[in-house]
């Protein structure tokens, strides 16, 4: 017995829109970001299935959830390799140089400068980007 059209259209749908509120919500309330192969993966799903829903009818619907679950992977994608990217601009950082002097606090929210390290003792530093 094949699913129904109608059902995996809306199935689609929920899929492609609702991938989008979790991720807002999961990003915006919890600041858990939702890694892209969840979300791509999702929105993929989404697009195989509205797919299926128009192979089997061609009527409105099934047409309207592909052309939003594309759209909204197309967007996704966009956002994912495109505009989450950190641009690419000179580095004030070269490898052999000694580091710009700067004052920071560190994880406990103490203050803490390269300036009271330097000459004493060896310093690594370590630039984490993170994900968001």
């Amino acid at each position: 017995m094949q699913p129904m059209p109608r059902g995996l259209a809306l199935a689609a749908l929920v899929l492609s829109l609702g991938t989008v509120a979790a991720f807002a919500i999961l990003l915006n309330v919890f600041m858990w970001p939702l890694p892209p192969v969840v979300y791509l993966g999702v929105l993929l799903a989404a697009v195989a299935l509205a797919a299926m829903a128009v192979a089997q009818r061609r009527r409105w619907l099934p047409i309207i959830s592909l052309v939003v679950s594309v759209a909204v992977l197309g967007l996704g994608g966009f956002f994912h390799f495109v505009a989450a990217r950190v641009p690419v601009t000179p580095t004030a950082f070269v490898i052999g140089r000694p580091a710009p002097e700067f004052t920071l606090p560190d994880s406990a929210g103490r203050t803490v400068s390269l300036a009271d390290y330097r000459g004493r003792k060896p310093v690594l530093l370590v630039f984490y980007r993170g994900y968001w």
